[in-house]
């Protein structure tokens, strides 16, 4: 069954391309095919991360007018099963009815089908895909962890939301500098997917263009793509986060 998965925060700044590429490649380790749609018009980083900036031509705004939109998808360079469509180079390119329309043609071709939003609370254009899974991006400082309550408040009620938080420090954390975890949770007034911790190794994912199996980010994402999945999935201990 293909699952749509929207990838939001209210601020920018908060990783949440990071975090939507981190996921993909999660579920294209258990051999997923998996579709990234970059929707930061002017601004988008997908085609970095995944080192195909260089062959991009055609983007999104094509995709969505077009009845074929092979000629907009691009494989990830290390993952064969991930396929890329690159934001529009302009601002107020996306139609969001058509793109809408667009996920529903095509969602049976894929396990899982990201969309990754700009920040900001379009809340017109979250609407448009109110049978997908919000994933809600936050780090755990209250400038963050606000944009975030922002964004749950104004979802639909039957949207089902969950959270992310990113970057997670157990060190700034110990040492008083951001909230406790139950303490965002509660701020945000939304349910804890995952946390994801603060990573070299992720500062460097637009550059290396893929994450190790065996690294702390990695199993941080794969619990993420399992209980998106419906798996029950246990939070480990914070410090092995």
């Amino acid at each position: 069954m293909s699952i749509t998965v929207c990838t939001v925060s209210g601020k920018g700044g908060t990783g949440k391309s990071t975090v939507s590429s981190g996921i993909a490649i999660a579920a294209a380790s258990k051999n997923q095919r998996v579709l990234l749609i970059d929707l930061d018009a002017g601004l988008g980083c997908l085609d970095i991360i995944f080192g195909i900036d260089d062959e991009v031509v055609f983007r999104l705004d094509d995709a969505i007018c077009a009845e074929d939109i092979s000629k907009a998808l691009y494989n990830a360079k290390y993952y064969e099963n991930i396929s890329v469509i690159p934001a529009p180079g302009k601002a107020d390119a996306i139609d969001f009815q058509k793109l809408s329309a667009l996920v529903e043609r095509i969602k049976n071709l894929y396990d899982l089908i990201i969309l990754d939003f700009p920040a900001g609370t379009d809340f017109e254009a979250y609407n448009r895909f109110d049978n997908a899974v919000f994933l809600i991006v936050t780090g755990a400082d209250d400038v963050s962890v606000k944009a975030a309550a922002a964004i749950s408040s104004g979802l639909k009620a039957d949207i089902k939301a969950r959270l992310i938080i990113n970057r997670f420090d157990m060190d700034m954390m110990t040492a008083g500098f951001y909230n406790n975890i139950d303490g965002v949770i509660d701020a945000s007034n939304t349910r804890l997917i995952g946390i994801v911790p603060a990573d070299g190794e992720l500062l460097l994912l637009s550059r290396n263009h893929k994450i190790k199996q065996k690294g702390r980010p990695f199993r941080a994402f794969d619990r993420i793509i399992r209980r998106i999945s419906g798996e029950d999935v246990s939070l480990p201990v914070f410090k092995k986060i």
